[in-house]
């Protein structure tokens, strides 16, 4: 169950709960917190000021304002682009210089993240096999959209769930998916080690796990 996921993970539900996105919609929660809570004071810095974050040549995870930021993504020769939100708009979708997919997903306990990794997965690999870079994003580039890159290094290479994790935490410290994401990708790693999900290791990705 999740107690037992969250005994056998400690160390990768840090900070899971003070660091995860805000459902959208705001909803009132925030005038419940007492005012003086130290810890969540010096997180928010972080998640606000993150920088646009390269996870391999060619796959970029980011917040709303890089999706906003053309000329970054000009720079980092970005033609592709997955939202992982319900409510942000498809920034620049106008001028045709993008390809977009929109995996419409709220950072919630009831969410099914899952049902789009394949989805994902085939996108991320159509920027790659032709020769673009791909940005995916949610609001800030802290659950949603990094459990959609954990979930396709596992795939696409031979990382475990744990290490699939820790290597994209080492690139983007913020990251921090939700309880109920990291128990879809626990699942999914079942599925992968049974073969129940055939894995697609990505010839330019073989090693790519030993270079953290």
């Amino acid at each position: 169950g999740l107690s037992g996921f969250k005994q056998n993970h400690e160390n990768l539900c840090d900070n899971s709960l003070q660091l995860q996105e805000c459902p959208e919609g705001g909803g009132g929660g925030a005038s419940a917190v007492p005012p003086t809570l130290p810890q969540s004071i010096p997180t928010t810095p972080d998640i606000e000021n993150a920088e646009l974050t390269p996870i391999l040549p060619f796959l970029f995870l980011g917040n709303e304002h890089d999706a906003q930021d053309l000329e970054k993504m000009q720079r980092m020769n970005i033609g592709y682009v997955i939202n992982v939100t319900t409510h942000l708009p498809l920034y620049h979708y106008e001028k045709g210089m993008f390809n977009y997919k929109r995996l419409p997903a709220t950072d919630s306990n009831k969410q099914n993240l899952r049902q789009y990794f394949e989805e994902a997965f085939e996108f991320i690999e159509e920027a790659h096999q032709c020769g673009k870079g791909l940005l995916i994003h949610c609001q800030a580039g802290v659950s949603r959209s990094a459990t959609i890159v954990i979930a396709y290094l596992m795939k696409h290479t031979r990382m475990t769930m744990t290490d699939a994790y820790k290597f994209v935490k080492g690139k983007r410290p913020i990251i921090s998916p939700n309880l109920n994401f990291m128990g879809q990708l626990l699942e999914f790693e079942e599925d992968l080690n049974n073969g129940v999900t055939p894995r697609i290791l990505t010839p330019k990705l073989i090693g790519v796990e030993t270079v953290v």
